[in-house]
């Protein structure tokens, strides 16, 4: 009896052992799947910023645009279009094929499906204007659980680097837009998992500063203006 005893502790011990194990690697497996979500989304974001405001008017013939202004016409990237802490919208040829996409990036503060989360939007260009002339956006997940608000910073041109106040837009503020070279994004986000050992949900932050390759079209005679 002894024995037996003695031995259902060990495996109690055993099995317990076992059991945080698991878990613990459960942990770990949803912090890594929570920080390559996040990392994918940054290196996402990163690739379109460089894409932002390709083909322009330096890149195409006179000719080749027929919309009225040039910058309506769907051939025609104009760069960054809105920016606000939770808002991004820009312009450019994002998939290499030199065709223009209107893509929007948007912080959904709604508590359900995975949210608060940042979705993302790509339509084709159409002639209209950049910002209220083109296809409402149909938004995709990028990121779930997403804890912060202020997402987007935009810094000017310059080696001060001056903060712009947002929200600016291409249509009331075409020569702050123009003047915008790097685009900030922060993000803090809580998995769904909780941790074994603290019982609490972990978090992780990334931070991803974007210089613009590209020039804007929001206004002529500005740092980054191509016009």
């Amino acid at each position: 009896m002894i024995v037996i005893v003695l031995l259902l502790a060990m495996m109690a011990t055993v099995f317990q052992l076992i059991n945080q194990a698991i878990a613990r690697s459960g942990t770990e497996q949803s912090k890594l799947d929570m920080f390559q979500e996040s990392r994918e989304f940054m290196d996402q974001l990163s690739r379109d910023l460089h894409e932002a405001g390709y083909p322009s008017t330096q890149n195409l013939a006179s000719t080749a645009l027929t919309a009225s202004p040039v910058t309506d016409d769907h051939r025609n990237a104009v760069g960054l279009v809105k920016v606000d802490t939770g808002d991004l919208w820009f312009e450019g040829n994002v998939d290499g094929t030199g065709v223009v996409y209107s893509v929007q990036y948007h912080l959904d503060t709604s508590t359900t499906n995975g949210c608060p989360c940042l979705r993302r939007s790509q339509h084709l260009k159409v002639d209209g204007n950049p910002l209220t002339g083109q296809t409402p956006a149909t938004y995709e997940v990028e990121v779930q659980g997403v804890q912060n608000t202020n997402i987007f910073s935009a810094f000017l041109h310059g080696a001060t680097g001056t903060p712009v106040a947002l929200p600016v837009n291409f249509n009331a503020d075409g020569s702050t837009i123009a003047n915008i070279d790097t685009i900030e994004a922060v993000l803090t986000i809580k998995s769904n998992h909780v941790d074994a050992q603290t019982l609490k949900n972990p978090t992780t932050s990334l931070i991803s500063t974007i210089r613009l390759n590209n020039c804007s079209q929001a206004d002529s005679g500005q740092d980054m203006s191509c016009q």
